[in-house]
């Protein structure tokens, strides 16, 4: 029987860790698990000891369930993490100004904040290169979805966090380049959606459906579900093209576009669509932009590729030598 007394990282260090990991892996690096655990929480505090077990035991489950960052699933997740995080932060900033911008918040805005606003912050905290605080911010909506049945998509957003939440870490692009263009492709979904809010001004929610538009800022409002993929499956085309890109993280990017099928025109993107022909319509425009992106991307990857052929050598003069 364990003393109730004993501290936690001693406790920790008597569980099973190594049970965790597949045979293989256990068979091969099983007393350097051990040895990794014991070093790690030897002098750490409960809170750093029990996130050390944690990390360790997060990675057994990874290669049992071959999501690590060296299996194919692993690095399409990573690669459609951070573009996962972009659209859900960029989506969490147009609930959080249409809740608070046309008729003021109230009741419903305010437990629709608790959940979109982890989001904007998880994305502050990639910017910040920080990825742990990101994920965790990211569990946090999860649980205020859950517990509030927020009207909101809320089964949208947890497969989005899900998806985010269980790429392998440790192959995220967290570099300059990467968190700038994570950054960068929030701005550029949410930018050009939140000025279409401008239309709703001075109106209720109850008078949405009697709105009548001119034609011109009908056809915006019409084409703006298609906005978010035209962006990420840019930044798929862009990240296809480079020379030393990986395919698979490219892949995860063009991941990240499919939940944006399931939005409708603002202001009615708290919801999802209830009209098949809607969910088709987006369904298509989608995997156009996609098949689109990849075709230019991948041509353009083998022009690359292909070499160039070198100019026969010019006849050469005969004569006596100098």
């Amino acid at each position: 029987m364990t003393d109730e007394r004993t501290p936690l990282p001693a406790l920790l260090r008597r569980l099973p860790l190594d049970r965790l990991y597949p045979a293989t892996y256990r068979a091969a690096h099983g007393e350097e698990i051990n040895a990794v655990l014991a070093d790690a929480v030897q002098h750490a505090g409960p809170r750093t000891a029990l996130r050390e077990w944690a990390a360790l035991a997060a990675h057994a489950v990874r290669l049992r369930t071959r999501l690590s960052s060296s299996d194919p699933a692993g690095r399409i997740l990573a690669g459609a993490a951070p573009a996962l995080l972009a659209g859900g932060g960029a989506l969490s900033v147009l609930h959080l100004l249409f809740g608070a911008i046309p008729a003021g918040p109230d009741a419903h805005w305010v437990v629709g904040a608790a959940q979109s606003a982890p989001w904007v912050l998880a994305l502050l905290c990639v910017a910040l290169g920080r990825w742990a605080p990101a994920r965790a911010l990211l569990l946090a909506a999860v649980a205020v979805a859950a517990f509030t049945r927020n009207p909101e998509p809320p089964g949208l957003w947890a497969v989005t966090a899900v998806l985010v939440l269980i790429a392998p870490p440790d192959a995220v692009d967290l570099s300059r380049q990467g968190r700038s263009w994570a950054i960068g492709s929030a701005a550029a979904v949410a930018l050009p959606l939140s000025g279409l809010m401008l239309l709703w001004l001075d109106t209720r929610p109850e008078d949405y459906p009697h709105l009548v538009f001119p034609p011109l800022q009908q056809t915006l409002l019409d084409l703006s579900p298609a906005w978010p993929a035209l962006v990420l499956g840019l930044a798929h085309l862009l990240r296809l093209t480079r020379p030393t890109a990986d395919r698979l993280h490219a892949g995860g990017i063009a991941l990240a576009v499919l939940p944006w099928t399931l939005t409708i025109a603002p202001p009615l993107h708290r919801g999802t669509p209830t009209d098949a022909l809607d969910l088709l319509r987006n369904v298509g425009v989608v995997l156009a932009v996609l098949a689109t992106a990849a075709t230019i991307g991948l041509v353009r990857r083998h022009t690359r590729r292909r070499p160039r052929p070198t100019a026969p050598d010019g006849p050469r003069a005969s004569g006596p030598a100098a």
